[in-house]
């Protein structure tokens, strides 16, 4: 008898991946000496953090740096930098580092997982993240470590590197974890070295390895003039760069608007700390997690924006999450042509497949789903809590681990079993995106019928 052999999709396998660190994250955070108070910290909290980090999230139940000690926060910490880059990567980066080749199967989770076309150059990619994923980090946390001793906090050298390193890697990889203090880093709101290279390290991770990679072609290796360079960048990466500043630079000017003489907020600062502040909520928003002040304090129509800014999130093929900026741009763009009267779309003077538009939005309103299904449950899990939450906080609160942001009103302290549980398959349904987990639970992905071999149907609309 022929035994029967189980092979993976690249979806399957990617999908497998994050629930094996989740589930080894797991047991290694209920140890009791990952824990301060030497006993275990209880399956649930154990669960639930392991699969924030793992999410890249940073939504907490427990204060970080008070219920983990060094060992659960270096757990915390791998967990945040396998979500980050993918535990693939790292197996593959493993690989290429003994000098082996890597199989058929690793080339097509890598392809899944960076979204990429062909299977081509797939051990070069994988290099280039290592290689801009150490650099970055490492840069950040040099200049973090500066910043923490410069701040008159009273740390230690070696307690600001090890702050320094835990915040630079958390920030690339849009975690939003810390491990200083109970108030995220508000402490440090008025740090202009600590908040921009912060910002830079999310906006970095945000982008996607792919236009990191073309945009470190266009400033190192080509003499031509700058306006050319730019016009020869992909049109992924011109899309992802514009709808980027654009989100960043909207966002600013609104939070701006709305906080300003908000007590809560922006209201008791000075006007460049103003500034600053409101433009860190920008892009912590997409995806990070980290806050410089209280997110309950923002105003009900700041919160709106908030969660608009939390379900966009980052850029493809990078460590934030949401639907991503080409997904919006792909939509608006339609909405445009649909305006206009075009048959088709055409953005920087190329055609868009009908196939992406299809597959944007269902990455849409799968997302959605998810948030609107999450909220409905957590309406009826949270309505005797002890915090009393508002539809809008459970909007925001869903929003915020679905998108892997990680901030919270001050909900999620307060969550219910049921909540944590429903908030955790929130986190890990938004780190792989609908899309992805469909497929990867869909088993039979072939013969299915093309379109062309159904009748047009007449159909009127709007």
């Amino acid at each position: 008898m022929r035994k029967r052999h189980w092979h993976l999709s690249a979806p399957q396998a990617i999908l497998v991946s994050f629930a094996a660190m989740i589930a080894l994250g797991t047991a290694l955070l209920a140890l009791p000496w990952a824990s301060q108070s030497g006993q275990s910290s209880g399956w649930l909290t154990a669960l639930f953090t392991a699969t924030s980090a793992s999410c890249v999230t940073g939504l907490v139940v427990v204060n970080t740096m008070q219920q983990w000690t060094l060992f659960g926060q270096l757990v915390i910490l791998g967990l945040i930098q396998l979500g980050g880059i993918g535990f693939i990567t790292v197996v593959t980066g493993s690989l290429l580092l003994f000098r082996r080749r890597i199989g058929l199967r690793q080339r097509l989770a890598i392809q899944t997982l960076f979204n990429q076309d062909s299977l081509g150059g797939m051990s070069k990619l994988v290099r280039q993240v290592l290689r801009y994923t150490v650099v970055i980090e490492s840069g950040g946390a040099v200049l973090l470590t500066v910043g923490l001793l410069t701040a008159n906090r009273g740390y230690t050298v070696g307690e600001a590197l090890w702050y320094g390193v835990f915040h630079a890697v958390s920030a690339f990889c849009n975690a939003g974890f810390d491990v200083i203090g109970q108030n995220s880093l508000a402490d440090f709101q008025d740090s202009w070295l600590i908040s921009l290279t912060v910002m830079a390290l999310i906006t970095l991770g945000g982008l996607g390895f792919p236009v990191l990679y073309e945009l470190k072609r266009m400033v190192k290796n080509d003499s031509r003039p700058l306006r050319r360079r730019v016009h020869h960048l992909s049109v992924n990466a011109k899309l992802v760069c514009l709808t980027s500043v654009l989100l960043t630079a909207t966002g600013t000017l609104l939070f701006a608007l709305l906080e300003w003489h908000q007590c809560g907020s922006l209201g008791r600062l000075t006007t460049p700390t103003k500034w600053l502040t409101a433009a860190f909520e920008a892009v912590t928003l997409r995806t990070a997690g980290f806050a410089t002040f209280d997110q309950g304090q923002l105003t009900p129509l700041s919160k709106l924006i908030a969660c608009g800014l939390m379900f966009i999130g980052g850029s493809p093929a990078g460590t934030a999450g949401g639907v991503k900026t080409i997904t919006l741009a792909l939509l608006v763009a339609a909405v445009v042509s649909g305006l206009r009267g075009h048959a088709g779309i055409v953005i920087f003077g190329r055609r868009i497949p009908l196939a992406l538009l299809q597959r944007a939005l269902a990455v849409f309103f799968a997302l959605f789903a998810v948030i609107a299904s999450a909220v409905l449950v957590l309406h009826f899990t949270e309505a005797n809590s002890v915090f009393r939450p508002q539809l809008l906080d459970l909007i925001f609160e869903a929003t915020s681990a679905t998108g892997t942001v990680g901030l919270t009103t001050g909900l999620t302290p307060y969550l219910s079993t049921a909540g944590k549980l429903t908030i955790a398959a929130c986190m890990f349904i938004g780190r792989l995106s609908p899309l992805t987990l469909a497929i990867a639970l869909n088993a039979r992905q072939s013969g299915a019928t093309h379109p062309a071999d159904y009748p047009a149907a007449t159909l009127f609309v709007g």
